[in-house]
Parts: structure tokens; C-alpha cells; sequence
């Protein structure tokens, strides 16, 4: 079992190792090759600005699924909180009324 955990955790740091570096390498790669056939100096910034924005929104799919269980858990959290906080308020009511 636990041999199992850890080798998830591997891939998953590869996975994202890979899914960061590729968008950027490729697109550092296409805006020096546009600069050097077009003479100019300002398209590898913007392809590196697209590659590191292309590298996190990959980071950010990949690791949506495996942070939806924790949310989904928090929510329910949340919700009952919110429905204790409901149920004293509406003792203290009614016992604020009976009271009267």
C-alpha cells in the first residue's frame, strides 16, 4: 500500500515536471526562431510569457481532479457548520421568546 502511494507521488511530480517544461522549451525554441528569421528581439519574451502562462494552466488541470475530494469534503464541512449555526440561532429565539 504504501509502495503504491509513493509511486502516484513520482508520477506525479514527473508529470508536472514535464507538463511545465514542454509549453515553455517549445515555445522559448519558436520565439528564438521567429527572432532569428525576422531580425527582431521581442518575440521570445512573449512566447516565454505564454509558455510559463501555457505550463500553469497545465499544472492547474492537472492538479484540479486531485484536490476535488478535499474541496468536496471542506464543502460538506461548511454546510453542517452553517446548519449548527442556524439551529442555535433558532434556539435562542424560541427560547428568547418563551421567555417574554
Amino acid at each position: 500500500m504504501k509502495n503504491s502511494k509513493v509511486i502516484k507521488a513520482l508520477m506525479l511530480v514527473t508529470q508536472l515536471g514535464i507538463s511545465m517544461m514542454v509549453p515553455i522549451f517549445l515555445c522559448v525554441l519558436a520565439g528564438g526562431f521567429i527572432d532569428k528569421k525576422a531580425g527582431t528581439g521581442f518575440w521570445l519574451p512573449i512566447f516565454l510569457f505564454l509558455g510559463i502562462a501555457a505550463a500553469f494552466r497545465n499544472v492547474y488541470y492537472l492538479l484540479k481532479p486531485f484536490y476535488a475530494k478535499d474541496k468536496a469534503r471542506e464543502d460538506a464541512e461548511l454546510a453542517y457548520i452553517e446548519r449548527l449555526k442556524a439551529e442555535g440561532a433558532a434556539r435562542r429565539n424560541g427560547s428568547a421568546e418563551h421567555e417574554k
